[in-house]
């Protein structure tokens, strides 16, 4: 991987770092980064061996992981918070995830 593949993915880390809690797009991130939508699916494939979005994901379940662990009293809002739509659905990414329920 050349030097520009790899300061657009660590340029996209750190815009996923600030911005993870908001809804982003991956043109979004390429657009901020300064390469296209495909470059950047591909750069940040070969050097971290996942995509941008389950990245993404994965950021958020570990932010409701902590916030669950800090005593969020209500499951439901610290799925709507991560972008879930819904109770089931964070409970099951966050099993898929952790092996445990977000109990």
């Amino acid at each position: 991987m050349g030097k520009t593949s790899m300061n657009a993915v660590e340029k996209a880390l750190w815009f996923i770092e600030s911005h993870f809690a908001c809804e982003i797009t991956l043109e979004e991130i390429g657009n901020t980064v300064g390469v296209s939508r495909f470059h950047m699916t591909r750069a940040f494939g070969t050097a971290t061996n996942h995509s941008i979005m389950y990245y993404v994901r994965g950021r958020r379940l570990t932010e409701a992981a902590k916030a669950l662990s800090r005593g969020a009293p209500d499951i439901l809002s610290v799925a709507l918070d991560t972008g879930y739509g819904s109770h089931e659905a964070f409970t099951r990414a966050f099993r898929d995830g952790f092996g445990v329920t977000p109990k």
